[in-house]
């Protein structure tokens, strides 16, 4: 059954505001690829940065999100910010969204509204652990031996935030022991459900992983569970999940593999906003070490004829996290092109930004996980190099 709850926000606390384009970073290379460091462990006040969120918010601000940590998974982690205002090229200081001291922040998922009520405002959503305790030992419900959810909002770009709310009960089920996915949020802009907030989660125990979607009609007001997507019979399961919207309104939904799924990733298809999903299917033409990826639709006009699809990006092999490659579907969302490799050396966890018409942005983990970087590409490029790999490759893969 869905659970309907009303959200109320708090006031905005001030947060230390650096000045625009503070850090510079000099040229540099993450994974040996020159891009911009955004996040540096040792250099950033933490032994550890991982977990990247990349939001492009609609004036063009970047918005990078990762979790600050003492060290492994749940290691009393922060939830951390930096912005640019510059497409990249320069970083402001860094912000410490929630420091919850000894409990462990984990999986920073933002988005922004840009239609509708609360238009401008950016949303994220994060889970907590207690001290000590990980996704194998949290237990279901909703006591102190359970995980919490939270959530914050920014009306002014990222530079000030309102205090942490508690969202547990409205994000999670009661049977579920946490829940929650790293990544960007999307709000529709096409069929019967324009305007409305997609927030794609998977659910514990972690003997059971489930996918789902959080949403909301009202600019986050209230909101909504969705069901839980079927895993198929494919063999294994979903974990972190990505969600994009086609240009015919179609929702396509891109899985980690969990529980001896097989080394490539996941699939589902939505065509009511969300709420409900085809079973999950492996999608064999992107292989995965069981890694978070991304995914984001694209258009553009070349050759005076517009174009649209998807593109992906993650570490392009089945047995280790390395190899960072973008593919290009088509307008379907299947059809996958082979593999444009970006980064050849270390490449983890990811996010897939549009930064500007034309260009895309790439927040990446690399260099043994000591930097998370940006990496600019031209959108053409990445589409002309894709159609050569399919050329070489010539084995193209339709996705049901």
């Amino acid at each position: 059954m869905n659970l309907l709850v009303t959200v109320l926000f708090l006031p905005l606390i001030l947060l230390a505001e650096p000045p625009e384009g503070a850090s510079a970073p000099e040229p540099t290379t993450v994974s040996g690829v020159p891009a911009t460091v955004v996040f540096e462990a040792g250099v950033d006040p933490y032994s550890h940065i991982r977990i990247p969120s990349l939001l492009t918010l609609a004036d063009g601000t970047l918005l990078a999100f990762a979790e600050g940590r003492a060290g492994g998974d749940h290691a009393k982690n922060d939830i951390i910010l930096k912005r640019s205002t510059d497409g990249g090229d320069t970083w402001g200081g860094l912000q410490v969204l929630d420091d919850q001291g000894g409990d462990s922040l984990n999986d920073p998922m933002a988005v922004q509204i840009r239609r509708g009520p609360n238009a401008g405002r950016v949303l994220l959503f994060y889970m907590s652990f207690p001290e000590g305790c990980h996704t194998n030992c949290v237990e279901p419900g909703y006591g102190p031996r359970s995980s919490r959810n939270w959530s914050m909002h920014s009306d002014d770009r990222g530079r000030t935030w309102s205090d942490p709310r508690d969202v547990t009960e409205l994000v999670r089920r009661p049977t579920s022991s946490f829940a929650g996915s790293p990544g960007v949020g999307i709000q529709l802009t096409r069929g019967d459900h324009v305007g409305r907030l997609v927030i794609p989660y998977r659910q514990g125990p972690l003997s059971r992983v489930r996918i789902y979607m959080l949403y909301s009609d009202d600019g986050g007001a209230t909101w909504v569970r969705g069901e839980l997507v079927g895993d198929g019979t494919d063999g294994g399961g979903g974990d972190e999940v990505a969600v994009a919207e086609l240009a015919d309104g179609t929702l396509v939904l891109n899985a980690r593999g969990h529980n001896n799924a097989p080394k490539s990733r996941k699939t589902a298809r939505s065509t009511d906003g969300g709420v409900t999903w085809t079973p999950l299917v492996n999608d064999p033409a992107l292989p995965s070490p069981h890694c978070m990826a991304s995914i984001i639709p694209f258009a553009i006009e070349l050759e005076g004829r517009p174009r649209t699809g998807l593109l992906y990006a993650g570490p392009w092999s089945p047995t280790r996290r390395a190899l960072g490659s973008i593919s290009v579907s088509d307008a379907a969302g299947g059809n996958w092109s082979g593999p444009v490799e970006v980064v050849p050396g270390g490449f983890a966890y990811s996010q897939l930004s549009m930064i500007r018409p034309g260009e895309i942005g790439l927040l990446f983990e690399g260099a043994g996980y000591a930097r998370i970087g940006l990496l600019r590409l031209d959108l053409a490029e990445v589409l002309a190099d894709a159609a050569t790999a399919s050329r070489a490759s010539r084995t193209p893969v339709s996705v049901p």
